[in-house]
């Protein structure tokens, strides 16, 4: 009931109150400023961080936009490359950095230089989407290097989300190659029944499984007419 204590007991009752309690106070006052500030040092870090990956990246891609690089050029791009994967990694640079090297380098015939960049998006992307275009890159170059069953393994994912009829129409390709018909009609099959098949050229894909089409049988005016000649 401090209301009926008298001044000189309030401040008394104070004095005390902050004795006991006036260090906790100054530490916690001081603690949330040492941390306000940290705060805003680390909010400044990871800004400046950001703009600095996003300037790399703008310049990575201003070459790649060039075309036909000289070997200086090139040098110049994958050091790019490199340097965002070694200062800012875990930003959406870095990756988009490594899909980008992957185009240039199966542009300039290097396969297996391309895979490595994009094995690393599939590695270390939190990007769930991103790392399904990482796979999909990733097949079509083993599958252009005639390495099949590394082209399947590529594929393997437990969730192709939005990808699936991209996904079952490479398996289709990828069946192609090992001359399997029966594999790759059911894969073409599958990719134009997927509830994402807009995401896939269907009218491209019903030519690939048109032409695996099987033979048609002789007419049978066409039948009698060989048996005529033959007797």
């Amino acid at each position: 009931m401090d209301e009926y204590l008298s001044e000189k007991e309030q401040i008394e009752k104070l004095r005390n109150w902050w004795s006991d309690n006036g260090s906790w106070v100054i530490a916690g006052i001081v603690l949330g400023v040492a941390l306000l500030v940290g705060w805003n040092a680390w909010q400044g870090y990871v800004i400046r961080r950001a703009e600095d990956a996003s300037a790399l990246y703008t310049q990575l891609s201003g070459l790649i936009e060039k075309g036909e690089l000289v070997a200086a050029e090139r040098d110049q791009a994958l050091d790019i490359g490199q340097r965002l994967k070694a200062n800012y990694a875990a930003t959406p640079y870095d990756e988009q950095g490594a899909l980008a090297l992957a185009g240039l380098n199966v542009d300039a015939g290097f396969l297996d230089e391309a895979a490595a960049e994009l094995e690393y998006v599939i590695e270390n992307s939190g990007d769930a989407e991103l790392s399904l275009v990482a796979r999909l890159r990733l097949a079509r170059v083993r599958l252009q290097q005639g390495r099949l069953d590394d082209a399947d393994a590529a594929l393997v994912t437990t969730d192709p989300g939005a990808f699936a009829a991209r996904i079952a129409e490479l398996r289709g390709d990828i069946a192609i190659a090992r001359g399997d018909i029966g594999g790759a009609r059911s894969a073409y099959q599958e990719a134009l029944t997927q509830g994402d098949a807009g995401v896939v050229n269907r009218v491209y894909v019903q030519m690939k499984l048109d032409d695996l089409a099987d033979p048609a049988t002789p007419e049978p005016q066409e039948a009698a007419a060989t048996d005529d000649s033959t007797s």
